[in-house]
């Protein structure tokens, strides 16, 4: 049986290059994206160059240049990208074994068509660009596919599997290289299929992690609108056990009333009076879920010191379930009241509410004053605590179940999220 020539190492280096940018598209860069790419062209012609250099080196230097080509995949996915340790570890052991697999494939197919040419003819760059275009092409946009917008909680044991899984694909497929330094048609033939099985088997550990991550997420965002319901539901009695207070206060007026002396009778009824506006705070807005939720909301905000105006027309709101009202109201109402307690100034604690129609879509805003600037994440909601978390998720998530969006905005020390729904 021939010998064939082996993989040209520009080849194995571009392999290496795409297969990181593939999988360093999960996280966020940590720059700008002119500083991002400055560092990311650097990366890769210093990787070719080293690749190159060491491709003809003795067996016995081979092992340690592919250990330091890893060592720099690893380095520049956790330098450029917001990944810790374990994370970058596990994007790395993924890309390596993807850059195998493509690498050796494509090798496969030129040493199938011509044994005994080696690269940089423009036929074999015509099919260095057709494999490797169709193969992370197609894994691109299945990973974009997948996104999540939860963020995947790599553990320690699950970068270690990915870890090893990628050392025992490596060595089982590099075997017959190891015993006798030549290779055969045979023996791309076992690398390559020992490569699909690695690239599918870790495939299968990020598919279960994705899993994991929409799990908890799910378990999250149910749990804001369980509480959200609560909150309702306790609402409505307090409001309840408020009206039944008035009554009792009217009845203690028209006592007081009957009081013959004229300077205890005002005396009472102002102090009492005082104490009836405090709680003059229910809401008419046509909605009775929405008008228990700005009724409770309106009473801690004047326990708190929160100037809260409402404008609602809540008969807009009436196709909304008491579930979806409570998610997207209440919600946003306990972000904007958690934001604005953390000023100083009472003066500074205004939130403004309004719900109105607009061009045949219901908009529910929801404004706060917020001196810190808030900064948005790529899923478009805030990285801080004060304004997100799984909350706006949840709201997020209702508003798009119904054809809606949330949008967020911070600007001028006024942080604003607003709503959209398709007006029924």
């Amino acid at each position: 049986m021939s010998v064939l020539p082996d993989v040209p190492r520009l080849y194995t280096a571009l392999a290496e290059i795409l297969a990181a940018l593939l999988y360093a598209q999960a996280r966020p860069p940590r720059t700008a994206k002119l500083v991002y790419w400055a560092i990311t062209a650097i990366w890769a012609i210093l990787l070719a160059v080293f690749l190159h250099l060491t491709g003809h080196v003795p067996l016995a230097w081979w092992v340690p240049c592919m250990v330091t080509a890893i060592a720099a995949m690893y380095l520049y996915l956790w330098a450029t990208r917001e990944m810790n340790l374990r994370e970058a570890g596990y994007s790395c052991a993924r890309a390596f074994v993807l850059a195998e697999l493509a690498a050796s494939l494509e090798w496969q197919l030129h040493c199938w068509l011509w044994p005994q040419r080696g690269g940089g003819e423009i036929p074999a760059l015509l099919l260095l660009a057709a494999v490797y275009g169709a193969l992370y092409g197609g894994l691109y946009w299945l990973e974009r596919r997948r996104v999540t917008a939860a963020r995947l909680k790599v553990t320690a044991a699950a970068t270690l599997m990915a870890v090893v899984m990628a050392l025992t694909v490596f060595a089982v497929s590099n075997l017959s290289f190891i015993a006798d330094e030549q290779a055969t048609m045979s023996v791309y033939y076992i690398r390559t299929l020992v490569d699909i099985a690695g690239v599918l088997i870790l495939s299968v550990q990020h598919e279960q992690l994705r899993e994991t991550a929409l799990h908890s997420e799910l378990s999250a965002m149910d749990a804001v609108l369980h509480r959200q319901y609560e909150q309702y539901r306790q609402s409505k009695e307090n409001i309840r056990l408020i009206n039944r207070r008035y009554h009792e206060l009217k009845m203690q007026i028209a006592a007081i009333r009957a009081e013959r002396d004229q300077a205890k009778q005002n005396a009472a009824l102002a102090e009492m009076e005082s104490d009836i506006r405090r709680y003059e705070a229910e809401n008419k807005t046509g909605n009775p879920v929405l008008d228990t939720l700005l009724t409770a909301k309106s009473l801690y905000c004047q326990q708190h010191g929160i100037n809260m105006t409402c404008v609602a027309d809540g008969t807009l709101l009436n196709f909304l379930t008491t579930g979806e009202i409570c998610t997207i109201v209440g919600t946003a109402l306990d972000n904007a009241t958690e934001s604005v307690l953390t000023e100083q100034d009472p003066e500074k604690r205004l939130i403004r509410t309004a719900i109105y129609a607009q061009n045949g879509f219901v908009m529910l805003r929801f404004e706060n004053y917020c001196t810190q600037p808030v900064e948005l994440g790529p899923d478009g909601l805030p990285r801080s605590s004060s304004h997100g978390g799984y909350d706006l998720k949840s709201v997020r998530a209702a508003a798009e179940a119904r054809g809606g969006t949330l949008t967020l905005h911070w600007e001028n020390e006024w942080f604003t999220l607003r709503v959209l729904l398709p007006q029924k």
